[in-house]
C-alpha cells in the first residue's frame, strides 16, 4: 500500500481500462473518497471503483481483504442495486491489474471487462448410509 498521493499513471491506466466497458466519470473528493471513477455501462449498468496499486500480485480474495480492509469497508458503504456493482482494483508493480467485484457478503475476482472468472467445478460425491454412492443405484 503506497501512502500519500496517489500516482497518476495507475489512475490513468485505469481509465483507460474503464473506458473500454463504457462512459468513465471522475470523483472529486479527495483522498479518502470512496471510490475514484464511475463507469456507466451502455446496457445501463453503474460500476464504483476503487483503484490502488500493490507491491504483490494476489492468489485468494482473502489477502485482498486482509490488507485492504479499510478501503474494502469504505467502497463497501456504496449502495448496491439491481443496476451498480462495486469494484475493486489494483495494480501491481510490474503492471498488470487484478479486479475484483465486491458483493455484499462476498469479493470475486473478474475479468477487466467485468464479467466473472469462471471456476472449476468439481464433482460433489456423496455416500449414504447403505454404502451406495449417493445417486440412487
Amino acid at each position: 500500500m503506497t501512502r500519500g498521493r496517489r500516482p497518476k499513471n495507475a489512475l490513468d491506466e485505469a481509465v483507460e481500462i474503464a473506458g473500454r466497458r463504457g462512459s468513465v466519470e471522475p470523483v472529486s473528493g479527495g483522498r479518502y473518497r470512496a471510490f475514484d471513477f464511475i463507469i456507466i455501462e451502455p446496457d445501463g449498468r453503474v460500476a464504483f471503483v476503487k483503484i490502488k496499486r500493490s507491491q504483490t500480485s494476489f492468489t485468494y480474495e482473502f489477502e485482498i481483504l486482509h490488507k485492504y480492509q479499510r478501503e474494502l469497508a469504505s467502497l463497501h458503504r456504496v449502495a448496491l442495486t439491481n443496476v451498480t456493482a462495486r469494484e475493486f482494483w489494483v495494480r501491481s508493480p510490474n503492471g498488470t491489474w487484478q479486479f475484483f467485484l465486491v458483493r455484499h457478503d462476498s469479493l470475486r475476482e473478474i475479468r477487466a471487462d467485468g464479467m466473472y472468472i469462471p471456476r472449476e467445478s468439481r464433482p460433489v460425491m456423496t455416500v449414504d448410509l447403505s454404502g451406495t454412492d449417493g445417486d440412487g443405484e
